[in-house]
Formats: C-alpha cells, sequence, structure tokens
C-alpha cells in the first residue's frame, strides 16, 4: 500500500499540523478513530478521579503521607495483576472486556459520589475504591494497549498509541480541571458523577467499533499454560526484561511526583484544589503537545534511543518543578507573567510549565516503551506484553510512598528534585551500559 505524501509547505504550522493530521494512513481507519474518542472520555474518568482522590484523602487527614499510600494503594494491584490481565485480554474479545470494566468503573463511580452525598464518607472508603480501582485498571489498560495495536496493525503501530494517547490526554485535560472546579464548586459528589459520566460515554462509543481488530490474534489455550509460556518468553528475551525495568524506574521516579503535587497547590503554590486542576491539566496538555509533534514524524526509528534521552528530560523537568518556587525568587523579574494565569504567583507558571514537561515526558515514554514491547514478542502474546508492562507501572506504589515519606521529613522541593536526578541518571546510566537499548 502507497502511504499518502505529507505536504511539504510548513510555512503556516497550525495548516501543516492539520494537513499532516488527515494525511496519516492511521487516522483514516474509522475503528481506531472511535477507539481515539472512547479513550477520551475513558481518561475523563481516570485522571479526574485521580484528582478527586488525593485531594480528598488530603482534606480529611492533613497528611501528604497518606496521599501516597492511596496512590499506592491505586496501584498495587497493578504490579500482582498485570500478567494474568495480559492473559486475559489474550484469552478473550478486547472490545467486549474493556466495556464490561467501564461499567462497573462508572458504579464505583457512583458509590463513591452517594457516600459524600449523604456525607458517610469516611477515609476507608476511598482507600478500599483506590484497590478495586486499581483491579480494573489493570485489566483494562493491558486489553486497551494491545486492542490499539489490533486496531492500528503493526505498520502504524507508534501512530496508532500516539493517537490513542492523544485522546487519553486530552480527556486527562479536560477531567482534570473539570473534577477541580467541581470540587470547588458544587463538591466533589458531583465531581465523582461527571466522572461515572466519561465511563458510560465511552462504553457507548465503544459499541461502534464492529472488528476485533486486523492485528487480533485470540490464544485458544488454557491460563496457566498461557502465562508458563509468557515467563519463557521473559526469561529468553533481554531487550523485554530491560525494558520492564525502565519502565518501573520512570513509574517509581517520574510518574510518582503526581503524589507531590497536592501538596505542592496547597502549601506551597497556595493555589487550593482549582490549581490542583490546572496543574493535572497542563500535565496532560503536556502530553498533547507531545504526541502532536511526534505524529508529525509518523513511525519513528531508534525508539530506545529516543526513549533513554526522554528519561534525561523527564528528570529535568522534575528538578525544575521541585526548585520552581526557589527559581521564582531567583528570576525577581518574572511577576508580570505570574498575573496571566489565575492571577498567581511565578512561582505557580514555572511550576505549570514543568507539569507540561512532565507530562509530554510521560506520554513519549508509554508510547515508546508499549510500542517496543508489543513488537519484540509474538502476536499471540501482545497482551501479556502489555501485563508486563503493567508490572512495572505496578510498582508506582514504592514511588508514592517514598515521596509522601520525603515530603513529611524535609518537604516537596526536595521529594521532586531527588527523585528526578535519580531519574536522569537511570537514564545516563542505560544509554552507557546497554548499547542493544540503543541501538533498536
Amino acid at each position: 500500500m502507497q502511504i499518502p505524501r505529507r505536504p511539504r509547505n510548513t510555512a503556516n504550522p497550525v495548516r501543516f499540523l492539520r494537513n499532516t493530521l488527515r494525511s496519516s494512513p492511521a487516522l483514516r481507519n474509522r475503528d481506531l478513530r472511535v477507539l481515539m474518542s472512547a479513550s477520551f472520555f475513558d481518561a475523563i474518568g481516570f485522571m479526574g478521579e485521580q484528582v478527586v482522590l488525593s485531594w480528598l484523602i488530603l482534606d480529611l487527614t492533613d497528611n501528604p503521607f497518606m496521599v501516597g499510600v492511596s496512590l499506592a494503594l491505586r496501584m498495587v494491584p497493578l504490579f500482582f495483576l498485570g500478567i494474568p490481565a495480559g492473559t486475559i485480554a489474550d484469552m478473550v474479545d478486547r472490545r467486549l472486556l474493556i466495556r464490561l470494566l467501564n461499567m462497573v468503573m462508572a458504579l464505583l463511580l457512583v458509590g463513591i459520589g452517594a457516600l459524600i452525598y449523604l456525607d458517610m464518607l469516611q477515609v476507608w472508603h476511598l482507600l478500599a475504591f483506590a484497590v478495586v480501582g486499581g483491579c480494573m485498571s489493570a485489566m483494562h489498560q493491558a486489553a486497551r494497549q494491545s486492542f490499539a495495536f489490533d486496531v492500528a496493525g503493526r505498520e502504524n503501530l507508534v501512530t496508532g498509541l500516539a493517537y490513542v494517547g492523544l485522546g487519553m490526554r486530552l480527556g486527562g485535560l479536560a477531567g482534570s480541571i473539570a473534577a477541580g472546579y467541581l470540587i470547588d464548586g458544587p463538591g466533589a459528589h458531583m465531581a465523582y458523577w461527571m466522572l461515572a459520566g466519561g465511563y458510560i460515554v465511552s462504553t457507548l462509543l465503544l459499541s461502534f467499533i464492529r472488528s476485533p481488530g486486523q492485528a487480533a490474534a485470540r490464544s485458544r489455550q488454557p491460563m496457566m499454560q498461557n502465562l508458563r509460556e509468557f515467563a519463557g518468553e521473559l526469561r529468553r528475551n533481554n531487550p523485554l526484561l530491560t525494558l520492564v525495568v525502565i519502565v518501573a524506574a520512570t513509574e517509581m521516579l517520574g510518574f510518582s511526583s503526581g503524589a507531590a503535587l497536592p501538596s505542592l497547590a496547597r502549601d506551597v503554590l497556595d493555589v487550593g484544589a482549582e490549581g490542583l486542576g490546572w496543574l493535572n491539566g497542563f500535565r496532560s496538555g503536556g502530553a498533547v503537545v507531545a504526541i502532536l509533534l511526534l505524529s508529525l514524524f509518523g513511525e519513528v526509528g531508534r525508539k530506545g534511543l529516543l526513549l533513554l534521552l526522554n528519561i534525561v528530560l523527564f528528570g529535568a523537568a522534575l528538578i525544575l518543578l521541585g526548585q520552581s518556587s526557589a527559581l521564582s525568587a531567583f528570576l525577581s523579574g518574572g511577576g508580570i507573567a505570574g498575573e496571566l494565569i489565575l492571577g498567581q504567583s511565578p512561582a505557580f507558571v514555572i511550576a505549570l510549565l514543568a507539569t507540561g514537561i512532565i507530562g509530554g515526558a510521560m506520554a513519549l515514554s508509554d508510547i515508546f516503551s508499549q510500542s517496543m514491547m508489543q513488537n519484540i514478542v509474538p502476536n499471540e502474546q501482545r497482551g501479556r506484553a502489555m501485563g508486563a508492562w503493567i508490572v512495572g507501572i505496578g510498582t508506582a506504589p514504592v514511588g508514592n510512598l517514598q515521596v509522601g515519606a520525603v515530603i513529611g521529613a524535609a518537604g516537596v522541593g526536595l521529594a521532586l528534585s531527588a527523585n528526578g536526578i535519580a531519574l536522569a541518571l537511570v537514564g545516563v546510566a542505560i544509554f552507557a551500559l546497554y548499547g542493544r537499548m540503543r541501538r533498536m
């Protein structure tokens, strides 16, 4: 199949981007466009729920460590259920599995909202919900990311994952900001009910996808045999195991920064729940920008090298976020810029910039690692490969607890800066010591 030529006129960046997206072979796939739209509404629920959960825990306990505990409980099931979830995703129709999981999440969110409305909510309710939601998330992520491969096909994998990620990040942007406004306005119960609506709309959209996907392959073997097969694949496949380690390190040191945002918003920047929503929104917005830039290049090569460079950038952005208040004091002439957004200080503007870069690094890390892991395993094991990726991100509780503990002992700035330095060193070390990764 001949791939359409892309327009060469870049004088108008907006027109160039629009024409590039229109000419993308991946976006000419109807089912991929529907999956991208469904992912938008999924992410409204997923990202918005993290904003509400972390804010309510901080409000009820006044303890940053408990925010880390709640987010850790949200991620623990991913570590233990990742590969079983991927095995199930290899055995069933992924479309039906995603729709079922969406409806379960919608019911959970409606229930938590009802507890808040009836003034019956307690901390243990939120912690229990975090665990159950984490179980649903393990299944959902394994099914969605392998289904994106099914729909896009191997030849459009990077752009297919990028566009699904674009839908998710745009949804995360909308969900985060909307949740922040609803917490400060009508109340957290309305925020939860709005997020439940996102999952319901996503389920309805997924019903319009008629095909299981051009690359779908369903395993007919018993579950235990599938698990044993993939365990053997992990032992033999050194690049796959290295990627799991990279994902785990990035999750523990980088993605765990989300546990610091409530304390940063309330105690350092003094911007409240609305400001927390904007910080999470800029994180999603940065991801959108990064994905759009990546889409201009199509199916890029040397993904391993790009992944390692992205890790170093991720670490630098964490340092910038941790030192946003100190940097704003140093740049005393930046006060005017601070008044341009919500009438807040220069520190808030710097923090928004840093979270935008962090969001972009998060998105690129996911896209490169997911595409590489699915490309280096047999087609019938792709769900399990995404299960291994979920095991990697399931190490997040270690990072969330560590961030919460360091914030309680030494403050937000030190917690973020130390993790940023450590993450950058991980990227440099793998670049120097494992040449095969930078050549992939």
